[in-house]
């Protein structure tokens, strides 16, 4: 916000969409009616330039009347990303030389310094404090979902084991029918089925134990989803970690 003092000076108040942000923590900058024009002049400046790119890529564009390849599409978009990023990059390094000096004699509190240079000082040091948790935040992120991907892995890795020990089981149910139905007589199955009974169960009991590490890897994944903040809902693999019942069979 800008608002007029007497004496001709102008302040500038940085407007915060968030009722957390200290932005009454930060004195206001007190700038001349020669500063606040320069500065309006230089943002006129930055938006006419756009302008000009513009009509002049419309007055150059020719319209061609056959269907548009896909690679011609491809072509398209990569020239207009390049674009965008080649002016993105050029103000980047023209804000970046501007203000480098003005930054330096507050941070170092030069004597040569003018007082709106001086006054940059506190918001130097919130624009630093706001760059270090931005990176905390990105790398807490990064290791969320880093997790998130190996939880998902073990996951998949199980289900694909209790898919195969629930075929084994199913295998062995049915060798087991076939015996007890038409098999070589009761004395020489009997030792058989006991054994073919013992393998089951022993499959039973892993399947069984799979199923519930399964379980719990897939709530871990849940869980981390949920509280890392990322949009799982447009998702369909996260949204199949998060909502999927935990009863499927598999």
């Amino acid at each position: 916000m800008i608002t007029a003092e007497p004496g001709g000076l102008v302040t500038m108040e940085a407007n915060s969409s968030s009722p957390d942000a200290p932005s009454s923590e930060l004195p206001p900058l007190r700038l001349s009616p020669d500063e606040q024009q320069v500065l309006t002049l230089y943002d006129q400046l930055r938006d006419l330039e756009l302008k000009v790119a513009l009509l002049k890529a419309q007055t150059a564009y020719i319209p061609d009347t056959a269907p548009a390849a896909e690679t011609s599409l491809e072509e398209a978009q990569s020239a207009a990303s390049a674009a965008k990023a080649t002016y993105l990059l050029r103000n980047t390094i023209t804000d970046a030389v501007l203000t480098a000096n003005p930054i330096l004699q507050a941070v170092h509190s030069s004597t040569r310094a003018t007082p709106i240079e001086s006054d940059l000082l506190p918001s130097v040091r919130a624009r630093d404090a706001a760059s270090a948790t931005l990176a905390r935040n990105a790398t807490s992120l990064r290791d969320t979902l880093d997790a998130l991907a190996a939880t998902r892995a073990e996951a998949l890795a199980a289900g694909r084991r209790n898919a195969e020990l629930a075929q084994e089981v199913l295998r062995l149910a049915e060798e087991a029918a076939r015996r007890r139905g038409g098999g070589s007589g009761p004395e020489g199955s009997g030792g058989e089925d006991d054994e073919t009974r013992r393998e089951t169960q022993l499959l039973r009991a892993r399947l069984k134990a799979s199923r519930q590490k399964w379980k719990v890897m897939k709530g871990t994944a849940s869980a981390i989803v949920v509280g890392s903040g990322v949009d799982w809902v447009g998702d369909e693999g996260l949204r199949w970690m998060v909502l999927d019942p935990e009863g499927e069979e598999l």
